[in-house]
């Protein structure tokens, strides 16, 4: 099972869970297969990009007074911790807010599209057919 499909597993059972306390112990292993997914970030600097891009985690981080500097995107794992933390103060309404983003990645733009470098690139055909049709001879 690949990390999206971990990914999908978890945030489809995280529907049905009432308790906020045990809503909130899933939040933790969804932030982790996230953040530490290399099929949705293929590089640190993406999860910069993606963190600086997205208004909804920008206004989650300010939210808890969490500032993330240059040095958490050298490793994933230091940006885990420090993402654990502000799931551990964070409102319950905050995190659902936040597991919707999460959820619009995994279900709808990575299984429809890649996303590279934080912007969403659909196949737009083969590398090859794209060199035939700018390069065919005239008939």
């Amino acid at each position: 099972m690949n990390d999206l499909e971990k990914l999908r597993t978890l945030l489809h059972s995280l529907k049905s869970i009432k308790n906020d306390d045990i809503y909130r112990s899933e939040t933790y292993s969804i932030y982790v297969i996230f953040f530490l997914s290399t099929e949705i970030f293929k590089n640190n600097i993406d999860v910069k990009d993606f963190l600086e891009e997205n208004p909804e985690f920008h206004l989650f981080i300010k939210k808890y007074k969490m500032e993330l500097k240059d040095y958490l995107f050298n490793s994933r794992t230091v940006l885990v911790g420090r993402f654990i933390r502000i799931i551990q103060k964070a409102e319950i309404a905050d995190l659902k807010s936040i597991m919707k983003v999460i959820q619009n990645i995994a279900f709808f733009e990575v299984s429809n599209s890649k996303l590279v470098n934080n912007t969403v690139k659909t196949n737009e055909g083969n590398y090859y057919d794209s060199l035939l049709k700018q390069f065919k001879r005239g008939n």
